[in-house]
């Protein structure tokens, strides 16, 4: 018996090496697609990329740096680590209610474990993108007849986390209008942020509260000239679930207010761990800004522009001065930057572990009709 054992357990890990080529492929294939059409995009991206970190290595004293990163506080970074391992876990709960409003009902732990391999996705293959495809292809599998929805509830995942995030930095702001002279530099993001909050806020009600067939003739006409036009009256049938399903809703951003503040914490907890002095606040503002600004395609996986965003915000807060050179506590800054990026690579490898051994049944799921 022990041979057939083995032979059962080398054709496992040949289903699973094939497995992850195969996923590899697709993900490769439609990069490579996307990049031949829009080449001029990449080399834009990759040009302001290396430009910005270019500019800002020239401008550290990497010995201060590395003085910095061995006196930084052990206790602190694994307080750090593990609120991130938290902040995945608390991910997968807010997708989880995300995709009961869709109708697809899966088990917590499936939901869990796609969340972790795409984390890992996100890290080792196309940054932050990757891992959405990753965890689309796997939901469409398990319920192939709900692709649109399964999309959508990545697109809402996404959504409610920023949302959540700009509506307490605004928060935030006004307090800090109020006790801090600093606030009149603050102003222009704040409106901007204000700005981005309102209009999103706007249409995604109108969308979950106002049948498609009452707006207006012209905007409905609009809709029928958009190619693949099916696919986006699917996708605001599926956003007016949120109407429909409105304790899922909620309950889906109670998890994402949860969730963000675990995520401060953990940056926080960053920030004490190196003697970063900010207070917690001021880090939900600059978290929220560099967010922003790492969201927008203009580098290759946020390089560069999120290092300089960091630099801009935490000087917004007079953490460090911008000169000649990089000023006092720039080496923190960037520092913070690094560890900002490469602490959580720690849940990126336990989903990568987790990928190989995942077992998927796509039996699992229970489906209900829209």
């Amino acid at each position: 018996m022990a041979p057939c054992g083995l032979h059962l357990t080398a054709l496992r890990n040949i289903n699973l090496f094939v497995g992850f080529i195969w996923t590899y492929n697709v993900i490769e294939q439609s990069y490579k697609s996307k990049f031949k059409k829009n080449i001029n995009g990449f080399v834009f991206r990759f040009a302001i990329t290396l430009l910005i970190i270019v500019y800002i290595s020239k401008k550290l004293d990497w010995s201060e740096l590395v003085r910095q990163l061995i006196v930084a506080d052990p206790f602190w970074l694994t307080i750090a680590c593990l609120l991130f391992g938290l902040v995945n876990l608390l991910a997968a709960l807010r997708w989880w209610f995300l995709l009961l409003v869709q109708g697809i009902h899966l088990p917590v732990l499936t939901v869990t474990m796609i969340t972790f391999i795409g984390q890992f996705f996100n890290s080792f293959l196309l940054g932050a993108i990757g891992g959405d495809i990753i965890k689309a292809l796997y939901v469409q599998k398990y319920a192939p007849n709900h692709k649109t929805y399964a999309t959508l509830s990545i697109i809402m995942d996404r959504a409610i986390g920023l949302m959540i995030l700009i509506f307490g930095s605004l928060i935030s702001m006004f307090w800090q209008f109020r006790n801090n002279a600093e606030s009149s530099q603050m102003s222009t993001i704040m409106y901007a942020l204000l700005g981005i909050f309102s209009i999103s806020s706007i249409v995604g009600l109108l969308l979950i509260f106002i049948p498609f067939q009452r707006f207006p003739a012209r905007l409905r006409k609009l809709v029928d000239l958009i190619p693949h036009k099916h696919i986006f009256k699917l996708m605001i049938s599926g956003f007016r679930q949120h109407g429909v399903a409105l304790k899922l809703t909620l309950a889906s951003m109670a998890m994402g207010i949860i969730l963000t503040i675990v995520l401060i914490a953990a940056c926080y907890s960053i920030a004490i761990a190196i003697g970063l002095g900010v207070t917690y606040l001021q880090m939900l503002i600059i978290m929220t800004v560099v967010i922003c600004v790492v969201s927008l395609p203009i580098s290759i996986g946020g390089h560069g522009v999120r290092e300089g965003a960091f630099i801009i915000m935490f000087s917004a807060f007079g953490l460090v001065s911008i000169g000649q050179q990089m000023g006092k506590g720039g080496e923190l800054v960037i520092l913070f930057s690094l560890l900002f990026f490469t602490i959580p690579l720690f849940w990126s490898i336990v989903g990568g572990i987790i990928y190989l051994s995942f077992r998927h049944d796509y039996s699992l799921t229970v489906l209900k009709d829209i």
